[in-house]
C-alpha cells in the first residue's frame, strides 16, 4: 500500500519519519510512504522537548483555532492528494490524525461514492472538526452521540495509556469509526509512537495495521 503520512502539531515530517521507523520496518517492504510537511510554523511540541532542541523547525497544517485556516489546509491537502496520489491509506499522528479524519469526512460529504483513502491509521488522535461548521466560520468538534458514525472505512486506533498531554482524545475519533471495521491498540507509552525499545508494543501495532490493511484490500468502498 501507498500511505500518506501526516505529522502532529509542533513537529515535522523528518521527526515523524523517525518516530515510525521501527514500525515501518516491522511492516516490511510491501508498502511505501509519502510524508507531507505542514506549512504553518509552530513551537516544538511539549512531548518532544526532551529529545529535540527548541531551534528545530516545526510545523502544523493549519491554525487549529481558525476555521478559515483549517478550510484552507483541507483544500491544500485535497490538491496534494489529487496531484501526488492516489494513496491507499493515511497514517497520521495527534493533530495530524484529527486533520486527516476531518478531511475524510469532508470528502465523504462532497463525494459519497469516492473516498480518498481505503484505510486510516490514527496515532493519539486529536478531535475531529465538523467540516460543515467550518464553512460558516465556526469551530465545532464532532461527537458520535450527536453526529453518529462518520468514518466508514477500515481504521486502526493506537494510543498510550500514559498520555498526559492529550488524554482521552483518541476516544472521539475511535467512536466516530465503524466498530466492525476498526482495530484498537492501547500501549503503555505516552503521547508518542512506540519505537524499538517498546518491542512488544510495536509488534502489537503492526499486527493491528496488517489487519486493517487486509480489511481495506477486501473492502468494496460501500
Amino acid at each position: 500500500m501507498h500511505f500518506l503520512c501526516l505529522h502532529g502539531v509542533g513537529t515535522n515530517s523528518e521527526i515523524f519519519s523517525t518516530q515510525t521507523v521501527s514500525l515501518r520496518y516491522e511492516l516490511g517492504d510491501a508498502h511505501t510512504y509519502e510524508f507531507l510537511e505542514g506549512t504553518v510554523s509552530t513551537a516544538l511540541a511539549e512531548e518532544l522537548k526532551p529529545y529535540y532542541p527548541s531551534s528545530v523547525q516545526t510545523y502544523n497544517y493549519c491554525d487549529t483555532n481558525d476555521p478559515a485556516s483549517m478550510l484552507q489546509a483541507l483544500e491544500q491537502l485535497h490538491t496534494f492528494v489529487l496531484l501526488e496520489g492516489p494513496f491507499d491509506g493515511v497514517i497520521a499522528y495527534s493533530h495530524g490524525a484529527g486533520f486527516a479524519a476531518t478531511y475524510i469526512i469532508q470528502q465523504a460529504l462532497k463525494q459519497p461514492s469516492t473516498v480518498p483513502f481505503k484505510c486510516a491509521i490514527f496515532f493519539s488522535a486529536a478531535r475531529v472538526a465538523d467540516p460543515v461548521c467550518l464553512l460558516t466560520g465556526t469551530l465545532r468538534y464532532l461527537d458520535v452521540k450527536i453526529d453518529g458514525v462518520r468514518l466508514n472505512i477500515p481504521t486502526a486506533h493506537i494510543w498510550g495509556s500514559n498520555d498526559t498531554f492529550h488524554p482521552g482524545t483518541s476516544d472521539y475519533v475511535r467512536e466516530l469509526s465503524v466498530a466492525e471495521m476498526r482495530e484498537e491498540v492501547v500501549h503503555e507509552e505516552g503521547h508518542d509512537i512506540p519505537g524499538g525499545k517498546a518491542r512488544a508494543a510495536v509488534l502489537g501495532i503492526a499486527k493491528a495495521i496488517r489487519r486493517t490493511i487486509a480489511r481495506a484490500e477486501g473492502w468494496d468502498g460501500k
